[in-house]
């Protein structure tokens, strides 16, 4: 009896790319429930850096590091694209905007999700998704953003490789 076929290759990731990355909770995945983090996507050879907040227990801290292989980490639902980062703004002005609120993460009501929008206006703020046109207003991003994880969720729970990679209709205008 011949083995089965290896799994596809996941989708190339494009460079310098902004994803949001939606990570199960919960088995069975409950609607709407993720983990939220955004990549940055640097290249095929160094991979990015991936940015969210963790709750220790004790309040909400940073976690800001370099991942070779996102698309193979534990949980993920998968990647959503919703920006190229102009050269304009560098890897800097982006890294500064993704630590904006590192410091105040432990007040009102911050989750992941919302650090997420939030880190999101910023960048909106700096002109990140200027070229879309009315901008991109962050419930319908959120809305698009749950709508695509919950189509994709059951696979991940399944565990089925590779993870899929999408685009932001609202951020990309695909």
């Amino acid at each position: 009896m011949p083995s089965p076929a290896p799994p596809p290759p996941p989708p190339p990731l494009s460079p310098s790319s902004l994803y949001i990355a939606l990570y199960l909770r919960n088995d069975p995945p409950t609607p709407n429930d993720f983990h939220w983090a955004i990549y940055h996507h640097l290249d095929s050879h160094h991979g990015g850096m991936k940015h969210h907040i963790r709750n220790e227990g004790s309040g909400w801290v940073p976690d800001h590091g370099p991942t070779v292989n996102i698309m193979k980490e534990l949980l993920l639902v998968g990647l959503l694209r919703i920006a190229q980062v102009p050269e304009s703004m560098g890897r800097e002005g982006l890294e500064r905007a993704l630590r904006t609120f590192d410091g105040a993460l432990n007040g009102g009501d911050m989750t992941c999700r919302v650090w997420v929008l939030k880190v999101l206006g910023v960048l909106r703020g700096e002109g990140l998704f200027g070229d879309v046109e009315g901008g991109v207003g962050l419930e319908a991003l959120e809305k698009e953003v749950k709508d695509w994880g919950n189509g994709h969720s059951m696979s991940a729970s399944r565990n089925v490789q590779p993870r899929p990679v999408g685009e932001s209709v609202l951020c990309l205008g695909k």
